[in-house]
């Protein structure tokens, strides 16, 4: 099952255009969800609060930011389903420092919305994040 700083290739609904999703929780014992954000390319408009350079993970080949207005609750399973089933695919996790990087912009981004910041605080405090 996809856990924490898992990254994986898949299309938002609706889109031809794969993007690279972070999971930056475990996924919750009780409901099964987990936090997810997506990374994609580095606009004059993009939220700034965290911004990754090549080498910060194998698919960052140019500055790419945290879309941290697209954070979102997922089931885990289904994210699981779409790996198996060819929808998505995984990729390389993350490292813990780029990891803690996405956690704490997630934290303070004006842009995260409410439901995924609280979701994300209560992983924290009970260690899955």
């Amino acid at each position: 099952m996809v856990g924490l700083g898992d990254t994986v290739m898949l299309r938002k609904p609706g889109s031809d255009t794969e993007h690279l999703w972070a999971l930056v929780t475990d996924p919750d014992p009780a409901s099964g969800e987990a936090v997810m954000v997506n990374l994609t390319t580095l606009r004059p408009h993009s939220d700034m609060t965290t911004i990754l350079q090549p080498g910060d993970h194998p698919f960052v080949d140019r500055p790419t930011v945290v879309f941290y207005a697209d954070a979102r609750l997922v089931k885990a399973a289904q994210v699981d389903a779409c790996l198996a089933s060819g929808m998505g695919r995984a990729h390389a996790p993350l490292s813990a420092g780029v990891l803690g990087r996405i956690q704490a912009g997630l934290s303070v981004s004006p842009f995260t919305p409410q439901k995924a910041k609280a979701a994300f605080a209560t992983a924290a405090a009970m260690g899955r994040a």
